[in-house]
């Protein structure tokens, strides 16, 4: 992960270099950090939640008029998918993100511009490992247990919404503080009955998955 990170970083300051030789432009990007928080979904009797968890995400974004952008997104997040089931299982998952949206800046007053947006993309769940919290009556404490249930990858439609503000540092740098959500279906690793599982983990229910980051951006 830092390794990626580290990359996207090189390749923003890059496009800073290619545009100082040049009058500020139409374009900026950004490397940002999240922390992630998942709303729980209820369905078929079953409690589906996530550990808190962080994220980073990359922006790329196109100003066609003063007032109005199209932005590009990726992103990587880590978590624990938590269902309870009778016993509480943990899919730990990394959560990929490929989205777009459009942003609106309603105004720009000295050093700050906040804006809104929305739009769209996906979300590819990836399980790791799975394990299952057992009762150990013996130390009275709980008891850890991997397990094999033959989670698979799982790639779900979101909605994109949110807003934020820009705080201008230097003349092509600025700070982005803004607030990310994302709704989805709630993934189930197609773990479930019919697959031939003991246990199933869908709830048929919405996800919903917040991201308030803070982040850099390089403009030209």
């Amino acid at each position: 992960m830092l390794k990626k990170a580290g990359l996207v970083a090189v390749a923003l300051f890059l496009f800073t270099s290619l545009g100082l030789s040049q009058d500020e432009g139409r374009f900026d990007a950004s490397i940002n950090g999240a922390g992630v928080f998942t709303k729980q979904s209820d369905g078929n009797g079953i409690k589906q939640s996530a550990t808190a968890g962080s994220s980073y995400f990359g922006t790329f974004r196109f100003r066609f008029r003063p007032k109005h952008s199209l932005v590009f997104n990726y992103g990587r997040a880590k978590s624990s998918q938590v269902f309870q089931t009778g016993f509480d299982f943990h899919v730990l998952t990394t959560i990929t993100e490929y989205s777009g949206a459009y942003v609106y800046s309603p105004v720009q007053k000295g050093k700050f511009e906040p804006f809104v947006l929305v739009g769209g993309g996906v979300l590819g769940f990836s399980p790791r490992s799975t394990w299952v919290v057992l009762p150990d009556f013996a130390n009275n404490v709980p008891n850890r247990v991997q397990i094999n249930l033959n989670a698979a990858k799982q790639t779900e439609p979101a909605v994109l919404y949110g807003a934020g503000v820009d705080y201008r540092l230097v003349q092509r740098i600025a700070l982005r503080l803004q607030y990310r959500g994302f709704l989805y279906n709630a993934p189930d690793f197609k773990v479930n009955t019919t697959s031939g599982s003991a246990v199933s983990f869908f709830t048929g229910s919405k996800g919903h998955m917040a991201e308030p980051s803070i982040g850099l951006v390089f403009r030209f």
